[in-house]
């Protein structure tokens, strides 16, 4: 792509301030850990709810990874003097890791994770984790090994290890974090886990435990999604070329989509619209599909709609039985009411809504800001042919230009709530963030392109094996302060905003 002359490039900054556009924010980083698995972390995800400590004023932001059969959950600290109980300034790195969790099955390779629903909110009290009939998953994990300039380090690294969870003492993870209650339920989200076993793993976070464990997929899941609109709605795609949208409070599959309209390779990714009525798909097949969830067409809605109500009857006081499989009929839907392979000629391993407009990234060292154009009546679940034929018109906008980045499997973020950020990382370990918004990408204006950061250019000097190692995820958290990076040197990166 040409480069824009410095002196067009600032003319359009100028135009931009104008407007009243915010600058485009510096964040520094703050810490890395390394996890003693030694797997590549292959997905981050930030809980959607901020933990209060008792007696505290500043939330404190959680998030989970997983790689290889391990998960694990994260708190951040708040900055220094905003916490409570020695969390800030009290001797303890502003990255902790809270629970670590390891699949019996040593061939299991999670590389999904999200927060999603409400866990039953009853803290062990420093029992012994409670375990399930199949103890599928158990508590504990590897010591986790924190990282930092080597101006910084201290005699006092040596002793971090002794605060982290470890298998031959789960005690060491004393007073669990709550999370703020919603829609009565007092627990904090659920932890869901998918990888190459097909099988999407539902944690209790509180307890400890392997809650259930949801079957439907014929072959690896990719992606996992919790709904905006709904936590107890999740979406999950496969490599067997289907996406299915869960109802967590029941426990039963709603809907499958999938078919001879539907994605034709593995599906790679899923992401919500911010208004949770429908959701953005991509795959191995080159296409980026748009599917609806919520139709107010008609007095009965769509077909996902209806099967979506049929799903609150399935009785909640047994979600976990076996017959409930038995009692629910899964919908099939194979109409997306938007279908496109124009965007991209190779593999769409990633894509998220900016507002409604799209970013999307293939193989190419690009990440592309599109709007999709369907027209009307696609997509309502009737059964003439005609009425289903997707629409495929795009408006493209911009592109957003990365070296080192023609690997697919490595995903961007866009910033919530107002997707102003754009970060994505590459195979040298960089990570860059412009400033990208629905607003000036419609109308022309420019996007900053500013490599705030870098991986190799702070820790350098640290003992890490492959200074340039592939950037597998970002994610920010949301409210946007905090910027997470995991590798597939199992490290995890901090950044906060100055």
């Amino acid at each position: 792509m040409p480069k824009t002359p410095a002196s067009s490039s600032k003319g359009k900054r100028s135009s931009s301030s104008k407007r009243g556009d915010p600058a485009l924010p510096q964040y520094a980083l703050k810490c890395a850990a390394r996890e003693g698995h030694g797997h590549p972390i292959r997905c981050v995800t930030f809980s959607p709810h901020g933990h209060v400590a008792d007696g505290g004023s500043s939330a404190v932001a959680c998030f989970a990874t997983c790689g290889g059969p391990y998960a694990t959950i994260y708190e951040l600290d708040p900055p220094s003097g905003g916490g409570a109980n020695g969390r800030s300034g009290g001797g303890r790195p502003p990255l902790n890791a809270r629970q670590v969790y390891r699949d019996v099955d040593d061939g299991e390779a999670f590389s999904a994770c999200a927060f999603g629903g409400r866990g039953v909110g009853a803290p062990v009290n420093g029992a012994a984790p409670v375990t399930n009939g199949d103890g599928a998953i158990y508590f504990g994990g590897d010591n986790l090994q924190h990282m930092e300039p080597q101006s910084k380090r201290s005699a006092k690294r040596k002793k971090r290890d002794e605060r982290q969870p470890c298998v031959k003492d789960a005690s060491s993870l004393h007073a669990p974090f709550s999370l703020p209650s919603l829609q009565k339920k007092d627990g904090p989200p659920l932890l869901c886990l998918g990888g190459s076993r097909g099988v999407i793993k539902v944690i209790d976070t509180v307890r400890r435990s392997l809650w259930t464990a949801l079957s439907g997929h014929g072959n690896d899941i990719t992606d996992l999604k919790t709904s905006p609109a709904n936590e107890w709605l999740l979406l999950s795609s496969s490599k067997d070329e289907s996406i299915r949208l869960w109802n967590l409070q029941r426990g039963v599959n709603v809907a499958a989509f999938v078919g001879h309209y539907g994605h034709r390779g593995w599906v790679l990714g899923v992401a919500w619209h911010a208004s949770g009525a429908h959701f953005a798909s991509c795959g191995m097949d080159n296409a980026v599909k748009l599917w609806k969830v919520h139709d107010a067409e008609g007095d009965e809605g769509g077909l996902v709609e209806r099967a979506l109500k049929a799903s609150h009857g399935v009785a909640a006081d047994d979600w976990t039985s076996p017959r409930q499989s038995t009692l629910f009929a899964t919908a099939f839907q194979q109409f997306p009411f938007f279908s496109t392979d124009q965007v991209h000629t190779n593999y769409v391993d990633c894509v998220k809504f900016n507002g409604d407009l799209i970013l999307s990234k293939s193989v190419h060292n690009k990440v592309v800001l599109w709007k999709p154009l369907p027209t009307k009546n696609n997509g309502n679940g009737r059964s003439t042919s005609s009425k289903h034929r997707a629409s495929s018109s795009i408006l493209f906008l911009r592109e957003f230009q990365i070296d080192h980045c023609d690997n697919w499997g490595m995903r961007f973020d866009s910033s919530s709530p107002h997707h102003k950020l754009l970060a994505l990382g590459n195979q040298k370990g960089e990570v860059k963030v412009w400033s990208v918004g629905s607003h000036d990408a419609e109308e022309g204006g420019n996007c900053d392109r500013k490599s705030l950061c870098a991986t190799s250019k702070w820790f350098g000097d640290t003992q890490i094996s492959g200074d340039q190692t592939l950037v597998r995820m970002v994610a920010f958290n949301p409210c946007g302060s905090h910027l997470v990076v995991v590798r597939d040197d199992s490290t995890v990166w901090v950044w906060s905003l100055d």
